[in-house]
């Protein structure tokens, strides 16, 4: 019987992924370099935001405030951080509107990029569960556990970052039950959570509310 491991397989497998045969192991580990890259350059780019929390912040404080907004201008916001010397993301000196709109909607390429490492994480999951027996589907459980839970915390920080760019408070919305994720692996029986496992998946499901 092929038993597996939630971190690496016991046998070698064959199989055509991306449209190249490869065996399991080797390919279970570019897939997830993959993941690896992308979280990489999607933390980078958080954290480059994220640095722009406290100038916009000082920015609202001498700009005008329209009503319908609550906030100052995309092009107001632009020549603040053009006279105050601050560069682009590609290092030029001049911001414009659409420069000030690209950053203030950089939740959406996070979400997209949390979403690319998630589809990955599952694949592997899903392929992995073709030859698992039951002791190693309770492994895999707690495996898609993990990047369920990984994706939901990528997903919150993602819409945090677009409200505190905004001055804005971020609140937690309810998931409706028709967009809850459903378990790739089937364990044959409910698994017992411990009281972290429990918060943790309430928090995951939590924040599958923007779609």
């Amino acid at each position: 019987m092929i038993r597996l491991q939630p971190s690496r397989l016991d046998v070698v497998v064959n199989f055509t992924f991306s449209g190249r045969v490869q065996t399991l192991p080797m390919q279970e580990e570019r897939e997830r370099g993959r993941i690896i890259g992308l979280r990489q350059r999607r933390l980078a780019t958080a954290e480059w935001a994220a640095s722009f929390v406290p100038l916009l912040a000082e920015a609202r404080r001498g700009l005008p405030i329209y009503a319908d907004t609550g906030e100052p201008s995309q092009d107001a916001y632009a020549r603040w951080l053009t006279e105050n010397g601050i560069l682009t993301r590609r290092q030029k000196k001049i911001w414009r509107s659409e420069s000030v709109r690209r950053l203030f909607d950089i939740h959406i390429g996070l979400i997209d990029e949390a979403e690319r490492e998630f589809e990955i994480a599952m694949a592997i999951v899903r392929f992995k569960m073709r030859y698992a027996d039951p002791a190693a589907r309770k492994a895999l459980a707690t495996e898609e556990e993990t990047a369920t839970n990984e994706r939901a915390s990528a997903i919150r920080d993602a819409l945090r970052l677009a409200a505190d760019l905004r001055g804005q408070t971020y609140e937690d919305r309810p998931v409706p039950e028709r967009l809850r994720l459903k378990s790739v692996v089937q364990t044959g029986r409910r698994q017992r959570r411990t009281a972290r496992q429990t918060a943790d998946a309430e928090i995951a499901e939590e924040q599958l509310s923007l779609f």
